[in-house]
């Protein structure tokens, strides 16, 4: 009787799922991919989170407005969180968040620039939603790529390197601010990382995804030695 194989969960649980396994099955690049654009994603939340009272402040609002700017900037996250699902399960999620992160280089970059008060707060919302919104959405397309044997894995050091970005935004944005450049020139170091996003998510391989190849499902099919054997059987 032929030895039974190993399923590829049975291979991923047996060594509890190490980092290796992200860059198995030519998945590497994709890695690294979905890592930068954490980055950049975390960059970006904790930029506007930390520094946009101040940025607005500067620019000549009120501290009561310029706080109402942080309240319309986690609503727009709600609103980005919930149609970017939305729209993540009607078109391709890879698609939808490059889109995102495009939507966010432009709305964040045109917050440096002087518009009627009614539009920088629509920038705000569109900001808002494009990044803490997007980083929500991009935790969706991390489970739909790996196994499900490694998307803990995938999600937890995917999040962990984001951190990086998360740890840096104040640091960078703090020293910019310091050397009093222009408004706009600050929004735009924030709304860089954007563009960077969006250039990792379009180059991720999703051929090479659970969900393009079936994984989680032929994981789960028993041997195929008793379905031969039964074949045989009916054919003799």
């Amino acid at each position: 009787m032929a030895p039974r194989r190993a399923s590829s969960r049975q291979l991923y649980k047996a060594d509890n799922a190490p980092i290796r396994h992200l860059f198995q099955d030519k998945r590497g690049f994709s890695t690294v991919m979905f890592w930068v654009a954490f980055l950049m994603c975390l960059f970006m939340v904790y930029g506007l989170s930390s520094w946009l009272t101040k940025l607005m402040a500067s620019a000549g609002y009120s501290l009561g407005s310029a706080l109402t700017f942080v309240l319309v900037l986690n609503f727009g996250a709600i609103v980005g969180a919930i149609g970017g699902g939305w729209l993540a399960d009607r078109f391709h999620i890879k698609f939808v968040l490059a889109g995102m992160y495009l939507l966010a280089a432009a709305s964040i970059t045109l917050l440096g620039c002087k518009v009627p008060t009614e539009v920088l707060y629509l920038l705000v919302g569109l900001a808002g939603g494009s990044t803490i919104g997007t980083q929500i959405v991009s935790l969706a397309y991390v489970g739909q790529f790996y196994p499900m044997a490694v998307r803990g894995t995938g999600i937890g050091w995917a999040l962990g390197v984001g951190r990086i970005g998360a740890i840096l935004a104040p640091i960078v944005i703090g020293v910019l601010v310091g050397m009093a450049l222009p408004l706009q020139q600050n929004f735009m170091a924030i709304a860089l990382p954007a563009l960077i996003a969006a250039i990792a998510i379009s180059l991720i391989d999703h051929r090479r995804s659970a969900s393009a190849h079936h994984e989680d499902a032929t994981s789960s099919v028993t041997d195929p030695a008793p379905a031969r054997a039964a074949a045989g059987h009916a054919a003799s």
